[in-house]
């Protein structure tokens, strides 16, 4: 290819190489941009430094906006704008291209002085085009060291980013010989109809206000720390203080003084009252529910616990969560099963119960938003303070993690970032997170299209070309995970052991907590027939490329050809991506359960099996699908010589699916599927079949077995426990 092409393919062809040569040796830039980003800014500043007599004329074409997670060009024309609102929504842009997670790194701080240094000295110059424009043209005047050179311009698709400097292919063409004095021509009689920014009144100084003070890059002095830290201290000194009426209860019922439990406490109300809820992540034995019943005790508010139905206890036996209810006096309070959230929902709403506040136990269950259980939770918390309960809030996606955040936080207006949408940035976690997680994963497949999707993933993310280093992407899994907690720091409290122990005040009391020990290795021996059983359900049966198609839990893939998932519609890609996920989920549910124990895997294929054979029943009498399994086993009769399904029953079904679509009472992304409508009905009906027949084959193999009786994990746990019992 001429070298007067320039793709980003090759280190020797990237456009910042290219241009941080002509910049070197250049008096005047004249660059005509979609917008002035930062990344881009970060990619050139290092050669603006080193050559003190350019100066760069900045020609902006469009404005910037945060679409869903990221920031989009966008050419907004309108011909009765002033000039004061040209500049405003200049102003605008430039926050959105600034106050984002992508801009938050060192490097974007130690940068930020050098670029206020230009506009002060009037060597950085932006003007905004009149109307809209689309092209990119980099004009370069030479100095006189290159007397031997033609000026020179660049043309093509690359933005002045990061990604179109050098990460992702372009096609730009730099010209030499011909077309300079158009292009500069051009360029000038654009900017001299442009909409000046930092040439308009006091325009340098409000851009250099914005950056200094109201920017993610805000300079802070020395005092100004000082003070912030002063002020912060202050503040816990003067942090609620639980009464003393609470001291007395622990006295009474027998519950330890902790020092760390009092001030959870304390830092726990104060977070409500910012943010309006609050997690508790302790790890487990430290006394969440303590904390959490004292915290509910000090708000003398009326509320509702909601937690697993193992955890409910008896009102009559003093147990379960109903003890910390009679102990801590939480008279106010009602107790509801977790597990039964939509009822539960649908009756706060019929009788009108005021609850102020709400405790979720267990709350890292209902991390996937896409459940009805999540949107009863939802519309449970709506408007209330929140206390969220959880051991492991942390062992999640980002997309988990701001479910649990979405409780109690409104995702527009958060305040635990500067950057107020919280929602783009966890949705830009997500994107880099599955990436991520897509290379970790697949990187050594078996399966080349996994493979170099894993590759092209690898690419896109590092600029880097395979073989993969997944030291590398380790690393960035790292970063995004300490980013993560550092976000939610301001509405968690979560302590372990060590850290209790490494406390100079909490030491003391650490020694009355009960030690949990590191579990010990228990090994069992699998006979030549159970062994070769196994290697089929994990190699043969429910590998990645096993028998089990899982056709049920992925209707939508049979609809219609998915040429390419990266072109898909965002509704359609969640709900691509959403079926893929359970249909990989379930195939690893049947192998953990296998994993565990040979009685509760035999347990889930007669689940799997009766399920697929009425779904088969209901597709088979009504042509529909709908991926609730409630309402399809609310409508199935198994007992003998009966029919699966009836028609009136069926229709019935629907019509109330329906209208629980139309008041939002069903997940979200649930719909009828209209089986006659697959492109690929025949493979669609054959895979249940298949699965069908593979339950049965495996049911069978159990009975021949005779695993369940001769499972020698349990014979290797019963002899342990018997020696320890000794």
């Amino acid at each position: 290819m001429s070298n007067n092409f320039i793709t980003n393919s090759a280190e020797n062809a990237t456009l910042k190489k290219r241009l941080e040569e002509l910049i070197s040796v250049s008096t005047e830039l004249k660059f005509l941009v979609g917008f002035f980003y930062f990344s881009g800014w970060q990619e050139i500043y290092k050669k603006l430094q080193v050559n003190p007599d350019v100066t760069l004329k900045i020609l902006v074409g469009l404005q910037v906006d945060k679409y869903l997670r990221t920031i989009v060009e966008v050419g907004l024309q309108d011909d009765t704008l002033s000039q004061e609102e040209h500049f405003s929504q200049f102003m605008k842009s430039m926050g959105f291209a600034i106050n984002n997670a992508e801009m938050d790194n060192e490097a974007f701080y130690n940068q930020i002085e050098f670029f206020i240094q230009l506009l002060d000295e009037g060597r950085l110059i932006i003007r905004k085009t009149l109307n809209p424009n689309h092209a990119k043209v980099y004009i370069f005047s030479l100095n006189e060291t290159q007397i031997s050179l033609r000026n020179t311009f660049i043309t093509g698709s690359s933005n002045l980013t990061k990604a179109g400097l050098r990460n992702q292919e372009e096609f730009n063409v730099e010209i030499k010989d011909y077309g300079f004095e158009t292009a500069e021509a051009y360029f000038d009689e654009l900017w001299e109809t442009a909409v000046p920014i930092t040439e308009a009144e006091n325009g340098t100084k409000i851009i250099i206000d914005f950056l200094k003070n109201k920017s993610q890059a805000s300079l802070i002095t020395p005092f100004e720390a000082y003070a912030l830290i002063l002020k912060t201290y202050i503040e816990l000194q003067e942090a609620k203080k639980i009464s003393d009426a609470i001291i007395r209860l622990l006295d009474e019922n027998g519950f330890e003084k902790y020092q760390y439990q009092l001030d959870a406490v304390n830092q726990a109300l104060n977070v409500i009252e910012t943010y309006n809820g609050v997690i508790i992540a302790d790890v487990v034995g430290l006394g969440k529910s303590v904390i959490a019943s004292l915290i509910a005790n000090q708000l003398g508010k009326r509320g509702l616990i909601l937690c697993p139905p193992g955890l409910i206890g008896s009102k009559k036996e003093n147990s379960g969560w109903w003890e910390y209810w009679n102990r801590f006096k939480l008279y106010n309070w009602d107790i509801e099963s977790s597990g039964n959230l939509e009822a539960v929902a649908e009756s706060i709403q019929k009788n009108n119960l005021e609850y102020q506040v709400i405790i979720v136990d267990e709350a890292h269950k209902f991390r996937n938003q896409d459940t009805s259980a999540y949107e009863a939770l939802m519309d449970t918390c709506r408007g209330k303070q929140v206390i969220l309960l959880s051991a492991t809030p942390f062992n999640n996606s980002p997309a988990d993690v701001f479910s649990l955040l979405k409780l109690f936080i409104v995702p527009g207006a958060s305040g635990i970032t500067i950057e107020a949408d919280l929602e783009g940035r966890f949705n830009a976690y997500n994107y880099r997170f599955k990436r991520l997680s897509n290379i970790l994963k697949n990187h050594n497949s078996n399966d080349p299209e996994k493979r170099r999707k894993a590759e092209r993933d690898y690419e896109k993310m590092f600029g880097l070309i395979p073989p993969i280093d997944l030291a590398i992407v380790r690393g960035n899994v790292n970063a995004m995970a300490n980013d993560i907690k550092n976000i939610i720091t301001p509405v968690v409290i979560r302590r372990n052991r060590l850290d209790l122990k490494t406390d100079f005040e909490y030491k003391k009391e650490i020694s009355n907590l009960s030690e949990v020990k590191d579990p010990e290795e228990q090994f069992y021996e699998l006979s030549a027939e159970q062994s070769d059983f196994y290697n089929r359900i994990i190699r043969d049966y429910f590998s990645e490329t096993g028998h089990f198609k899982g056709a049920i839990y992925k209707p939508n893939e049979y609809e219609s050809i998915k040429e390419d998932e990266d072109k898909l519609s965002e509704d359609d890609n969640r709900t691509f991506q959403q079926q893929r996920n359970l249909f990989d989920f379930m195939r690893r549910l049947l192998v953990k359960r296998f994993e565990s124990s040979f009685g509760a895997f035999e347990k889930s294929i007669q689940r799997f099996l009766r399920t697929n054979k009425m779904v088969l029943s209901f597709i088979e009498k009504s042509g529909k699908y709908v991926m609730d399994r409630k309402i399809i086993e609310n409508i199935y009769d198994d007992t003998d010589d009966a029919e699966d399904f009836t028609f009136k029953a069926i229709k019935e079904a629907l019509e109330e699916f329906e209208r629980n679509a139309i008041n939002h009472t069903k997940p979200k992304l649930t719909k009828i599927y209209d089986i006659e409508s697959f492109q690929f009905k025949k493979e669609f009906i054959n895979d249940i079949k298949n699965d069908i027949k593979l339950f049965e084959r495996v049911e069978q193999e159990i009975k021949s077995l005779n695993i369940i009786k001769n499972d020698p994990k349990l014979k290797a746990v019963l002899e342990t426990i018997k020696e320890v019992l000794k």
